[in-house]
């Protein structure tokens, strides 16, 4: 069962889709738990496209206390009825996740993994603090989706029990590029033809870095033509587009507000850009690698997404004028542009992909009780080689095994999580609920 307890749509819920069509696909019963508010129906449709069976359903204090009990309710009846095997609970950050996570450990006496998708607030207070350490205490696996987030969120909290870190991944298009499509999107943006389109996915929120954004823009815009494309809202758009104004760049950037399909933006862009200051491993970057877009981030290394030169660029967090140097490098050369587009896309295929994330997950499933975590999961170990590939099979798989690359053979769900359920995994039919 996954369950979600989301505010807005955004990578966590891409990233639960991703994760209900991979593990359908490897012949699991999916139950997702949606929030009711109108903005995920189309989240909700597309798991049930799935063959996902979802509930509609708020998990969380966010309609009051008494709608609270009621939904608790209705989700310990429906989870009595589904007897889920796993539940795996999705909350933006380290708060969230209590009353779920306590009725499926102790009424459903289901394994618990949650996992984190961003990082905790950089002064936690005592409630904070307290309501965190008592869900962890619920949890079997507490998951971060890199070792970045985790090395802070043990600086901010502490180390829950079975801390592990499961980078995020994305499904890699068969057609990366798509002309055609390209140059629709671009024509209906009114962008023309030698303009340069810089371009990010994201929630129009506190915590994006997207003033740093619209100053780092501002400062190159003089230089030649190009235009800044965002894709999302929030509660900050106002707030934007009235510093843009002020910046006197207004003209040169598009708000295209949500899009239920953003594929088609992600192809219009020239350079992908996030200036978020904290948190690793968003969906949107990961996206725009697998779509052969050239991406800027403010932080990299080893184990992300962005190693920078290598696979993207990097510029220094909430420094705009680092920012604007590094994007007006990649505006002035479509050679550089073209040779990290391709890198970027062999990275993702080769250890960001959402099968390879699925497959991590079935590992933690299959061992968060017993303890038994693999090594390259979890949170102290060194970062991953690139290509390695835990619990999965591939083409290479018995050059893997034979270098020791390869600890789980995850073929078959039944063997991943035959630790965890015991006898309920019978002939390998076993019940994944998650919860969003």
């Amino acid at each position: 069962m996954l369950v979600t307890q989301s505010t807005a749509m955004g990578g966590m819920e891409m990233h639960v889709q991703y994760l209900a069509a991979e593990l359908i696909a490897r012949h699991a019963t999916v139950s997702v738990v949606v929030p009711r508010d109108r903005a995920f129906d189309e989240l909700a449709r597309r798991c049930s496209g799935l063959n996902a069976t979802v509930m509609r359903l708020d998990t969380d204090s966010r309609n009051g206390r008494r709608a609270q009990l009621f939904n608790w309710l209705r989700y310990a009846g429906w989870g009595l009825a589904q007897r889920p095997d796993v539940v795996h609970i999705h909350t933006g950050g380290a708060t969230g996740g209590l009353t779920v996570a306590a009725t499926s450990k102790w009424l459903f006496r289901a394994t618990v993994v949650r996992t984190e998708h961003d990082v905790p607030e950089e002064a936690p207070g005592i409630q904070l603090k307290l309501s965190s350490r008592l869900t962890d205490a619920c949890c079997d696996a507490v998951v971060a989706v890199s070792r970045r987030n985790a090395a802070l969120r043990r600086v901010r909290l502490r180390t829950p029990k079975n801390f592990v870190a499961v980078l995020n991944g994305v499904p890699v298009p068969s057609c990366p590029t798509d002309p055609d499509r390209r140059s629709a999107v671009r024509r209906m943006l009114g962008i023309l033809p030698d303009e340069v389109l810089v371009g990010s996915v994201v929630r129009l929120a506190e915590g994006k870095g997207l003033t740093d954004l619209l100053h780092a823009f501002a400062l190159i815009s003089s230089a030649s033509p190009h235009r800044l494309l965002l894709v999302g809202d929030g509660p900050l758009r106002a707030d934007l587009q009235s510093l843009a104004e002020s910046l006197g760049i207004a003209g040169r950037v598009i708000f295209a507000g949500q899009q239920t399909d953003p594929d088609p933006f992600f192809r219009a862009m020239d350079i992908f850009v996030l200036a978020v200051p904290e948190g690793s491993m968003s969906i949107a970057l990961l996206e725009a690698m697998a779509r052969q877009v050239p991406s800027v981030i403010t932080f990299g290394g080893p184990e992300e997404a962005v190693i920078d030169g290598v696979t993207g660029r990097t510029a220094t967090p909430r420094d705009p004028e680092a920012l604007a140097a590094v994007l007006s490098e990649l505006v002035d050369d479509p050679v550089e542009r073209s040779r990290l587009g391709l890198a970027g896309l062999a990275h993702v295929q080769a250890t960001l992909s959402a099968r390879r994330v699925a497959c991590d997950l079935l590992s933690v499933y299959g061992t968060a009780r017993s303890g038994e975590i693999p090594i390259q999961l979890q949170v102290n170990a060194l970062p991953r080689g690139s290509g390695t590939v835990l619990g999965c099979r591939r083409p290479d798989q018995d050059n893997m095994a034979a270098s020791g690359e390869l600890l789980t053979d995850c073929v078959s769900l039944g063997d991943c999580v035959a630790k965890a359920v015991g006898d309920r995994a019978e002939d390998g039919a076993v019940n994944v609920q998650v919860h969003s």
